[in-house]
């Protein structure tokens, strides 16, 4: 009797699949092994109809160009773009750990464990900026903490050059219940609209709560565009009252009203810290 021999691991280029991760609708990911590195990958696959037009096709090279370039802890790495198969894709490091909205919805975190994952995404998302490079997309599911609690910012995908005329179209791209006025509203974003949108993160870290929910996507909408965050949902902690006045600056209205930059917002976090140390 011949000896049964185990089939071969799928294969996207020279890289072997191992695991379905998820799938969205302009790509599916995967877990997959290096044979030549010797170390897992997460494989980003461009739908196949997509990938036959341009502009989608053209956004995700750029996603590629974008990400390759951003070299910081708090930044997912990317390897190499490729295409093989008639698959185009990108070969990302691989994280290990849950996003960041399982964890919000799942695991009990303390204020300070919350308070550095919040600094995290400040340093990682302000490197991006000091490079020209808007996410646009900031949420939740677009942010990877490993176990030992290292933030890693993934999917520059909606990504643009600040000084890309693409700002300017108008598209809402970023998921409804994080992303700025002025994206509602179909105008030029800057840098800024990102502060908003991890202004709406820390609100949800903080309470459990979105800043801004409602029944319907239009509902939402509306109350990002004309509404405001309610202070009150924010729980008191031993950080009170500064680390309240952090999230509703990030989240003001008017982009000139809220911090200018990350590494302000990093910076008034760290004070608060200091602050409730000392007291």
């Amino acid at each position: 009797m011949s000896p049964v021999t185990a089939p071969a691991s799928p294969k996207i280029g020279k890289y072997e699949v191992l695991r379905l991760l998820g799938s969205g609708a302009m790509a599916t990911v995967y877990e997959a092994r290096d044979p030549v590195a010797d170390r897992r990958v997460a494989l980003k696959v461009l739908s196949p109809e997509l990938a036959k037009e341009s502009e989608p096709r053209e956004r995700f090279l750029r996603e590629a160009k974008e990400a390759g370039a951003l070299k910081h802890p708090n930044i997912v790495r990317v390897f190499e773009l490729a295409e093989a198969d008639a698959k185009l894709f990108i070969a990302m490091e691989y994280v290990a750990g849950s996003d960041l909205e399982r964890i919000i919805q799942d695991a009990p975190l303390s204020v300070e464990w919350k308070i550095d994952l919040l600094r995290q995404i400040c340093e990682g998302l302000g490197h991006a900026h000091s490079k020209g490079i808007v996410h646009r997309d900031v949420k939740p599911s677009n942010i990877r903490v490993s176990p030992t609690g290292d933030v890693k910012i993934m999917d520059f995908g909606m990504a643009h050059l600040q000084s890309s005329t693409l700002t300017k179209r108008g598209l809402v791209l970023g998921s409804v219940h994080y992303i700025s006025p002025e994206q509602v509203e179909g105008r030029a974003v800057d840098a800024r609209s990102d502060i908003f949108s991890v202004g709406a993160i820390a609100f949800e870290l903080l309470s459990g709560k979105k800043p801004f929910a409602a029944e319907s996507v239009t509902a939402v909408m509306a109350r990002v565009a004309y509404g405001s965050a309610d202070l009150n949902v924010l729980p008191r902690t031993q950080f009170s009252p500064g680390l309240e006045a952090v999230v509703m600056n990030a989240l003001a209205h008017r982009p000139q009203d809220r911090y200018q930059s990350l590494a302000e917002m990093r910076t008034e976090l760290l004070r608060v810290v200091r602050q409730a140390v000392r007291e």
